[in-house]
């Protein structure tokens, strides 16, 4: 019986372990990751330059344009088309990637 409560014990442990996800202080802080890898073109208020035709991520017409999915693949394989994008696919997780499209690039324009 005290084995059995144990091994219980245990499977929950791990089932919890594995639904929990990053706590709040694991998970990256998603303006930094901006300010570090995307502010030098995009600029740190998201309207970007025109010279460099960087989107202005302030502009309602241009989010409703885009799909997340858009803009994740923009930021993992970079872009070569007006103006050039690195692909950050070697330098940021897809979790990162994910939370600069949802909580940075979306926000600006709220």
């Amino acid at each position: 019986m005290k084995g059995t409560i144990t091994g219980l014990l245990i499977v929950c442990g791990f089932a919890l372990f594995l639904v929990s996800g990053l706590s709040a202080e694991d998970q990256p802080d998603a303006t930094a990751l901006f300010k570090k890898n995307c502010a030098m073109c995009h600029k740190a208020d998201g309207k970007g330059y025109a010279a460099m035709h960087t989107p202005d991520f302030t502009d309602k017409e241009w989010q409703a344009s885009k799909k997340d999915e858009e803009l994740i693949e923009s930021i993992t394989n970079g872009k070569k088309d007006k103006g050039t994008m690195p692909a950050f696919d070697k330098k940021l997780s897809p979790d990162e990637i994910k939370l600069l499209v949802t909580d940075v690039v979306r926000k600006f324009a709220e």
